[in-house]
């Protein structure tokens, strides 16, 4: 391997980590520096949250609550309770503080004026996006390195992976579906 970094001890992964692959990576190497940066990226985006919540003047919580309406556009209470692993009263809390600070605003249903759905205030959430955008610009110059086809193998496995981590996460929080246990 030309070069690489040194990560954590885990006895159950190796020392290094291949900054790139050279002709005789095995692919058990290869699959094994993936699981790893895999990990290291979910433990880096964790940090760079909470870096970012302490810029904004918000509670982590807050920021992940955040990204979470970043990804699913709208959600209940409820719901973003239950995927971030909170009883409802602290997502109360998490919501009302959100709302205060002009983050994200509560809709009621025309239909139904007791369900209610949460939406981020659009320019409050470009005002947090900001802190993210010099890595929007490391990125694109990152993508550059790779080819059409090599960005649409990297697209197919993150994409592959995030619906493995999705199911995941709803199997965890709401448990399995009917599908799973077969009833």
């Amino acid at each position: 391997m030309t070069s690489a970094k040194t990560r954590g001890k885990g006895t159950d992964s190796p020392t290094t980590i291949p900054s790139s692959a050279p002709s005789g990576t095995t692919r058990h190497e290869l699959v094994d520096a993936l699981s790893w940066e895999s990990r290291r990226a979910a433990a880096l985006l964790g940090m760079l949250n909470r870096a970012v919540a302490s810029k904004a003047k918000l509670n982590a919580t807050d920021v992940e609550t955040l990204g979470v309406l970043a990804v699913l556009g709208v959600a209940t209470p409820t719901r973003l309770a239950s995927l971030l692993a909170m009883g409802t009263g602290s997502m109360t809390l998490v919501l009302d503080r959100l709302e205060r600070g002009g983050f994200v605003r509560r809709v009621r249903d025309a239909k139904d004026r007791r369900s209610v759905t949460i939406e981020v205030i659009e320019q409050r959430r470009a005002e947090v996006g900001a802190f993210f955008a010099p890595l929007e610009g490391q990125a694109s110059e990152t993508t550059e390195r790779y080819s059409e086809k090599e960005l649409a193998v990297i697209v197919d496995y993150l994409t592959r992976s995030n619906d493995m981590l999705n199911e995941l996460t709803t199997t965890l929080t709401q448990g399995p579906t009917t599908a799973d246990t077969g009833r």
